[in-house]
């Protein structure tokens, strides 16, 4: 169903390059992550001239980039029911990816965050949505009072080995899903 929605990926368009990137260690991390939380919720910073939702990347220099999605109404019926299928919208939810977030990549490639289509979906119908790459100075700021935890399975051999109990700690549920690149799919850790 997913391969449906946005597209099956092509043959090597994976990142070879995913690793743990640079990251700036703030003190202040807990606020960059509520910064992202209340821009994810479509409140709060927004980037001018702007409307609609958006995907909230936190960048490994902790500036929030800010993904538009569609504007309301854009998408086709047949996409939203299938997204609302996988999540539905009766109740919002805080939803956050670790995934890739290197700037230069994510200019480069699509591949970085390769489920970003679905993501974006989720912000579509409200959900509020945010995006990082899982380092230990951020891992329970950028995990704390999400429902949703969706990893790529790339990312996980550079995340600290209890990455898993230490989301799930901040969490409010602690809904665990990794994505695997070769298929395409969603796999409940949690």
């Amino acid at each position: 169903m997913i391969k449906r929605l946005f597209g099956r990926k092509k043959p090597g368009a994976q990142n070879p390059d995913v690793r743990m990137p640079e990251v700036e260690e703030l003190r202040n991390i807990d606020e960059v992550f509520d910064r992202a939380r209340i821009a994810a919720a479509g409140e709060g910073e927004q980037p001018p001239g702007t409307s609609g939702r958006h995907v909230i990347i936190v960048t490994p220099g902790r500036m929030l980039m800010f993904k538009s999605c569609p504007p309301p109404g854009s998408m086709p019926e047949e996409k939203v029911a299938s997204i609302e299928s996988m999540l539905s919208p009766e109740v919002k939810r805080n939803v956050v990816a670790i995934a890739y977030t290197e700037l230069s990549s994510l200019n480069e490639s699509k591949a970085t965050i390769p489920f970003l289509g679905i993501l974006m979906g989720f912000s579509y119908i409200g959900h509020a949505v945010w995006i990082f790459e899982g380092h230990p100075s951020a891992l329970s700021a950028g995990c704390k009072d999400a429902d949703v935890l969706i990893v790529d399975e790339a990312m996980i051999p550079y995340l600290q080995k209890d990455w898993a109990s230490v989301a799930a700690g901040v969490m409010k549920n602690a809904d665990i899903y990794v994505h695997n690149r070769a298929t395409y799919s969603l796999s409940k850790l949690r």
